[in-house]
């Protein structure tokens, strides 16, 4: 029914005209309308953004490429793998271990020749104990042992009977790791900057005689002393005295006992000794000028 008019008879009202209401808008509507008609743009994706979309953000700093020592030991590594697969690596030094205990020592540097990072074989072992552990587990591996010094009123090796049963076995180095007697001069002179000793602490701290072993750590514990570690140093007529080569440090805790000192010494004395022997068997180690003092060339050519 348009407009009024009557049904049955009845007056029907005409339904309301609508008005036209207009308002300015504000600003800020404009603004959030326009913000609107944006986001909702056919031509930009409103698609969540995935982790490979969204834009990286990293505050590392950017990379300029290898530094000049990663290079040369990346290199130096490249061509030592290239001379062995050729053929070209040079023989294993054969090198003596002397022991008087069980041996820790000595297993983890057969360890290292074995994996290759030691160029070396054990030729043979040497204890002043026969029955030590370190001898049982050379025996049981088939490695040659002799006894040094022998016991009193027993008849064995004299020192130069020693250093003709090591040139025999073509030993080209001596490595002492925890062996409890003083090296014969005869020895030293035949193996002078050949011959290398691995000691539980700092030197030239708590060295000396008796300095040995569970001694040295009490030592250390007893002392007061935050810092402790393993030393490589060259073997003289003297204890302790020879140059030294290298040396890890670990740090003393107020609570710790000699046992937690020694185990924890003991971890980097078989990184450590392991390290220098490389270098001593490659020709790695060089004598400063003036003072002789050891340094360590790395394979990389730069000194540590």
């Amino acid at each position: 029914l348009g407009g009024g008019g009557r049904t049955n008879g009845a007056a029907v009202p005409s339904p309301p005209r609508s008005r036209r209401v207009s308002f300015r808008a504000s600003p800020r509507l404009h603004r959030l309308h326009a913000t609107r008609r944006f986001v909702s743009s056919p031509r930009m994706s409103t698609a969540p953004m995935t982790a490979l979309s969204r834009p990286r953000v990293s505050n590392r700093r950017p990379f300029h490429g290898l530094s000049t020592r990663t290079k040369s030991a990346r290199a130096a590594r490249s061509r030592w793998v290239a001379a062995r697969a050729a053929g070209d690596a040079k023989p294993k030094a054969k090198v003596a271990v002397f022991v008087s205990g069980g041996g820790s020592n000595l297993r983890a540097l057969h360890a290292a020749m074995e994996d290759g990072r030691v160029n070396a074989e054990v030729a043979v072992v040497v204890s002043n104990i026969p029955s030590c552990g370190g001898v049982e587990w050379s025996r049981e591996r088939g490695i040659p042992t002799l006894t040094y010094p022998p016991k009193k009123g027993e008849d064995g090796l004299t020192p130069d009977a020693l250093v003709a049963e090591l040139r025999d076995a073509g030993v080209g180095y001596v490595l002492l790791a925890g062996y409890l007697r003083l090296i014969p001069p005869q020895l030293c002179r035949a193996y002078e900057d050949k011959m290398l000793n691995i000691h539980p602490a700092l030197l030239p701290a708590f060295g000396g005689k008796g300095m040995h072993g569970h001694h040295v750590h009490e030592a250390v514990v007893a002392s007061g002393v935050r810092f402790t570690g393993p030393t490589v140093h060259f073997v003289n007529e003297e204890f302790d005295k020879g140059k030294i080569v290298a040396q890890r440090h670990v740090r003393v805790a107020p609570s710790d006992s000699a046992d937690d000192v020694a185990a924890n010494v003991l971890r980097l004395e078989h990184e450590v000794f392991s390290h220098v022997v490389s270098a001593l068997v490659d020709g790695r180690i060089r004598f400063r000028d003036g003072d002789g003092v050891p340094v360590i060339v790395g394979e990389d050519g730069v000194e540590e």
